[in-house]
């Protein structure tokens, strides 16, 4: 075996893999890229190519290079990683639906949206019947798919997508949880592309209200849903309140900077 604590020690590669997702999570790509293909490399050597741990760190890779904005190299890792799972650990394997799923999303981030739909509608299927309809995961693939409908301008059924994921999520994960936002948010974004500015306008001030009540009134994500909110008012010919709160916005933005510097 391996000498204890050696370079190719079995723990010595978990804390490279590890470094390197924290590097990932710090915004430290570049670094998180090259200790995870390090890390990818050596398990390879000693665990083999298709060994799991080998393939999680190749999945590191691949999230580096997304984040990083290289959404092919990302693609044909995860694609490849989805590949040798699907063989190894089986077709239903919550790791290989998860390779999929990163598959799809990185099609999306290319601009392949019709390619991202036909992958997600197979997942959605597959999740349905591993995982349940309502299962988180099972959600997040039809989020995909309803953001590439919007992005191939089907807006109609990207809203009645939103609108199913956003009940279902406030039904098992509660109103207030960031991905019942962020559906919820999906729903006024089809709203506002069908031209329902009034109707979208009620969806933005409800994200925001629970955004305010829970992460604050500086929040990033607060003030993300108040130009939301100010942009709707102004496609309504409100443009007195519309300037009122961007300029709300642009103070708030001020002083939540030189409260953070």
């Amino acid at each position: 075996g391996c000498a204890p604590w050696g370079p190719d020690h079995p723990d010595t590669l978990r804390c490279r893999h590890n470094l390197a997702c924290t590097l990932g999570r710090l915004g430290r790509l570049e670094d998180a890229c090259r200790m995870a293909q390090e890390a990818a490399d050596a398990r390879a050597r000693v665990l083999g190519a298709d060994h799991p741990d080998t393939l999680v760190s190749r999945c590191e890779v691949a999230y580096a290079q997304g984040q990083s904005g290289h959404w092919q190299e990302a693609l044909g890792i995860y694609r490849e990683v989805a590949g040798i799972r699907a063989r190894v650990l089986g077709a239903d394997h919550p790791d290989t639906l998860a390779a999929r799923y990163e598959t799809a999303l990185s099609l999306g981030r290319l601009g392949r949206s019709t390619d991202a739909l036909r992958l997600y509608r197979e997942l959605i299927v597959d999740r349905t019947r591993v995982q349940g309809p309502a299962h988180s995961d099972t959600l997040r693939a039809r989020h995909g798919l309803g953001v590439n409908l919007g992005r191939l301008g089907r807006w109609e059924d990207a809203l009645a997508e939103a609108r199913d994921v956003c009940l279902l999520r406030e039904q098992t994960l509660g109103p207030a949880h960031p991905d019942t936002l962020v559906s919820r948010r999906e729903v006024a974004v089809a709203l506002g592309w069908l031209g329902r500015w009034a109707e979208a306008l009620i969806e933005y001030r409800r994200v925001t209200a629970t955004r305010e009540q829970i992460l604050g009134p500086d929040h990033p994500d607060t003030l993300a849903g108040r130009s939301d909110e100010a942009h709707c008012l102004e496609r309504l010919g409100r443009g007195t309140e519309a300037g009122e709160l961007y300029r709300r916005v642009a103070v708030d933005r001020r002083r939540a900077a030189s409260d953070g510097a």
